[in-house]
């Protein structure tokens, strides 16, 4: 069974902001495993989004264990964004994303995954957009 599989049909409501905290669909190349790699189309999370040049995300996946056997993170709000079954934080390194690799919107962090996130990564405690984008 896939699990984290989203339909493709465009909706207006997903066309991406790009502001940190948002989960994005998008291709993300794992040179880490495959260096032949062209990417591949996942969830991610922004986390910081400059006016100019490449944001830089958090991967997700749907597996809870690395290859090595090790727990991942899991993220509580996810099915929120439209996917079926758990996402689970990739890996412990953020990665660049051009933005013409953002396929769509998936939605908001909430701010308990906002805060796990920002523990793993040393982020700043106010490091999303969240609180100051009207959801509509």
């Amino acid at each position: 069974m896939m699990q984290g599989v989203r339909s493709w049909s465009w909706n207006e409501d997903w066309e991406p902001q790009l502001h940190p905290g948002e989960v994005i669909w998008a291709s993300v190349v794992n040179g880490i495993e495959n260096r032949h790699a062209s990417g591949k189309f996942r969830p991610c999370v922004i986390v910081e989004a400059p006016q100019y040049g490449c944001l830089t995300v958090v991967g997700l996946t749907s597996k809870g264990l690395t290859k090595k056997g090790d727990r991942r993170l899991q993220l509580v709000d996810s099915q929120d964004w439209g996917l079926r079954g758990q996402s689970y934080v990739y890996g412990r390194q953020l990665t660049r994303l051009a933005r013409i690799d953002v396929a769509e919107h998936l939605g908001w962090l909430s701010n308990e995954d906002a805060e796990a996130i920002a523990d793993v990564y040393h982020l700043a405690s106010d490091w999303t957009a969240i609180d100051e984008i009207v959801v509509s």
